[in-house]
Formats: structure tokens, sequence, C-alpha cells
């Protein structure tokens, strides 16, 4: 600004309105922008806001689902369901599967397997060895844990064809 003014009162001409108007311009564009960085300043807030309720909202639905999982695994285990607790904290890991999946599926298979185990110590066990074998059958596969799980189950309610996808023969 101070070039254009040394530049205007070299060349004898008026052009003070001119140089009003420049520096009304300057101002206005200095308000443009400090309106434009509240705004951004506010919507990234309420972005913010949105993530952090999505987080909340997410984790109570784990932990709703993981306690309802061991509410079903204490119900169907009784006094068997510590071991199985005790696998899923200290081995799942090591089978690539998270906690929360190792009580989801154990929940779903021992509730399967309950239906022709003689006892909860038998139901636990074989609960677990087919966590493992699930394990070992997505490994082999390439399939993701999720995937080979939900067939298993699904090949343990009669659908054949989802379990010998697996590679699996069912007879």
């Amino acid at each position: 600004m101070a070039v254009v003014k040394n530049l205007m009162v070299r060349s004898g001409a008026d052009f003070s309105a001119l140089y009003k108007e420049m520096q009304a311009a300057q101002k206005r564009m200095n308000s443009f922008q400090k309106g434009m960085k509240k705004a951004l300043a506010g919507l990234c807030a309420v972005l913010g806001g949105l993530a952090v309720g999505k987080l909340v909202k997410d984790s109570v639905s784990a932990a709703m689902t993981v306690e309802s999982s061991l509410f079903q695994l204490n119900r169907i285990m009784g006094n068997s369901a510590a071991e199985f607790d005790d696998w899923a904290r200290t081995q799942a890991k090591a089978f690539g599967m998270a906690r929360e999946e190792a009580y989801k599926y154990g929940a779903v298979y021992s509730n399967l397997i309950s239906t022709f185990a003689k006892d909860t110590q038998e139901t636990t066990h074989y609960t677990t060895e087919l966590m493992k074998a699930s394990a070992v059958v997505a490994s082999a596969t390439g399939r993701t844990m999720q995937d080979t799980m939900e067939r298993i189950r699904s090949g343990l309610l009669g659908n054949t064809e989802a379990i010998e996808d697996l590679g699996i023969n069912v007879n």
C-alpha cells in the first residue's frame, strides 16, 4: 500500500478516493477472512463432536455385545464359562481374533453345540476347539475370521454349501 501511495503522490494526481476505497476493500477482505476462520473453526468443532459421538456410540454398542455374549456364555456353559473366558482373554489373540469376536462367536457356537453336548464341560471344550478350528480354516483359506465363523455357523445350522465353500467336506 505504501508503494501505491508514493506512486500516487509522485504522479500529482488526486487518487485519495481510490486510495480510501482500496483501504476499505482491504478491511472488508480481512473481515471476510476472520469470518471464514470462525466458520471453519465452528465446522471443525461440529465434525469433531460428531466423530466423538460416533466413537461413543460404537463403544457402547461393542460393550453391549460383549456383555450379552458373556451373559449367554455363562448361561450355557455354567461353571465352565470361566474356563472359556480365560481362553478368550489369553489365547484368542494368538488365533487372530479379538476378544470381543471370541465372546460373540463363542456364544453362538456354544448355543449350537449345547444341543448335542452331554454337559457344560463338553460344550466349553467343543466351543473352544471349534474357535481354534475356525482360526485355522480362516488362515488356510485366506478368508476373514468373521466370514469363516459365519460360514461354520451356517454349516452347523444345516447350510452345507456355506461350509463346503471353506473346503470342509460335510459328508
